[in-house]
């Protein structure tokens, strides 16, 4: 198998996490670069990263990759688990959304609609999840891809999410596991 990404995407970063003690080959590539982008064009037309090759298959998206790789290992998720995730992903959406805002300068102060309601929708997910880990009730990969991107918005800055304790507790608690130290972004 063979994964194609950036160390800094938190979403290659939660493959690599479902991916730790497996043999693969993680091929690195700067996805925003024009040779990132055309490396990513010879692989279709979603040129969007992570990429995950096995055999024949090359499946895009990190959220079918992660299925991919569960199904193979005959784990079976149940609703609420997808949903979680699901909140998890969306939360990560709208940060790489506010901060392209902010690199991009197209509304580098979130001042138009689309930035406010994309922001607000970011706080409305991190409340829920505020709500999650009071009560304890996050899976080992709910862990895994919430502290993946709880590490990025920290990583690029996007906005201060740590004034709601229970998701800064966690976060702190997982910090230092080898897996997230050996996955951290360069």
């Amino acid at each position: 198998m063979k994964l194609i990404g950036s160390t800094t995407s938190p979403f290659v970063r939660k493959v690599r996490l479902l991916l730790e003690g497996q043999d693969y080959e993680f091929e690195t590539l700067k996805a925003l670069s024009p040779e990132g982008v055309k490396k990513l064009e010879s692989y279709g037309p979603v040129r969007r990263i992570p990429i995950l090759i096995d055999g024949e298959k090359v499946i895009f998206d990190s959220s079918l990759i992660s299925e991919y790789l569960l199904a193979k290992k005959s784990i079976v998720l149940s609703l609420d688990e997808k949903l979680t995730l699901k909140l998890i992903d969306e939360l990560c959406d709208a940060g790489i959304i506010l901060f392209q805002q902010k690199l991009w300068e197209i509304d580098p102060l979130w001042e138009n609609e689309f930035s406010k309601r994309t922001d607000a929708r970011a706080n409305a997910i991190l409340d829920q999840l505020e709500q999650y880990a009071a009560n304890d009730s996050f899976t080992q990969l709910q862990k895994d891809w919430l502290f993946c991107v709880l590490d990025w918005i920290n990583l690029r800055q996007v906005f201060d999410w740590t004034l709601r304790s229970n998701l800064l507790s966690l976060y702190k608690k997982l910090e230092q596991s080898d897996k997230y130290t050996s996955t951290r972004p360069e």
